[in-house]
């Protein structure tokens, strides 16, 4: 072969590998990393925290109700049948999950947007999770990385990415498709990941959170909690509180709410009620409320009405349920 055709030769395979290199790459930006071209409208930012001040009337209630996960008939049972429904006078405040699993959240969400002046939310871990997966819509498929992923922005935190990405599941990505984006980003504006009620009847503060809180937590100067302790820890470090845990990682770490048994004296005018630990069942403590008792596991929908006591100037706490089928 002579010297031109050996250019000519050579020049023809560069020119071949630098068309396979470029459909390489669109195939790599296209398919195997989607999570970089994000959704076209944004959710809005979420509140950390929100607040119902000064609460002086005796005459109002305040239920808070545990894991609903879509379970809307039940949801109305307790609305309807057992608290007599949501007057003026009720404030109901959902600790989160309240859709995925069972096979109504649909319903569960339009009726929370219906009603947004008596009911309350916060988010919980699979609320935050379908909300993930709107974000990044490809994920489940193409097992993202997550500093390919569109994040959520919270009021504390600007770029939120839960740590365990793996959670995230084709049923959740469904739910999210389903809801849509005017739902989801209602629900991002009217919900919060915790929420207080400030009682000046009695100075009491209640506290709502998926998963919990620890002591001192919004109430000690600079102490704010994650997102992700908020709406996903079972345990804390007891060494190191800022370390908490969906899992025991070791024997250093406790159920986040004996801490409050030990140190809680020194908030003894806080109360939390929260969901998520259904493996702990109903799980009343003098300032933590356990209140998922596995409603999607057909065992009960649990809550806990909150109503001021004129003779005995206080509030009283009264256990309601709903059984689940």
């Amino acid at each position: 072969m002579d010297s031109k055709r050996k250019k000519q030769a050579i020049t023809a395979s560069t020119v071949l590998i630098f068309l396979a290199c470029c459909l390489y790459t669109l195939y790599i930006v296209k398919f195997e990393n989607p999570g970089l071209t994000p959704p076209i409208l944004l959710l809005p930012t979420i509140s950390t925290l929100k607040k119902i001040e000064h609460v002086i009337d005796p005459g109002q209630r305040y239920v808070f109700v545990g894991d609903i996960h879509g379970n809307y008939d039940e949801f109305m049972e307790l609305i309807d049948d057992k608290i007599g429904g949501l007057g003026d006078d009720t404030t109901m405040v959902l600790l989160g999950d309240f859709i995925h699993k069972g096979p109504d959240s649909d319903k569960v969400v339009s009726y929370i947007l219906s009603h947004k002046d008596q009911i309350k939310c916060v988010l919980g871990n699979h609320e935050i999770l379908v909300m993930m997966a709107y974000l990044n819509p490809d994920f489940p498929r193409w097992g993202g990385r997550p500093k390919l992923m569109t994040p959520l922005t919270f009021s504390t935190e600007n770029k939120f990415i839960p740590q365990d990405i793996s959670k995230i599941s084709e049923a959740h990505a469904q739910l999210a498709h389903s809801l849509g984006f005017s739902k989801l980003s209602q629900l991002a504006e009217h919900c919060s990941v915790a929420i207080e009620l400030d009682l000046d009847l009695t100075g009491d503060k209640l506290f709502g959170a998926h998963a919990g809180m620890l002591p001192g937590d919004f109430m000690k100067h600079n102490q704010v909690p994650s997102v992700g302790s908020l709406s996903n820890m079972k345990f804390v470090d007891k060494k190191h509180w800022s370390r908490t845990s969906r899992e025991k990682e070791n024997d250093d770490y406790v159920r986040w709410f004996k801490l409050w048994d030990k140190y809680g004296d020194r908030f003894s005018n806080a109360k939390v009620f929260y969901g998520h630990d259904a493996s702990m069942g109903l799980n009343l403590r003098e300032q933590t409320k356990g209140l998922d008792t596995a409603c999607i596991k057909d065992h009960l929908l649990s809550s806990m009405e909150v109503k001021y006591n004129i003779k005995k100037g206080q509030y009283d706490y009264k256990l309601i349920q709903v059984q689940c089928s």
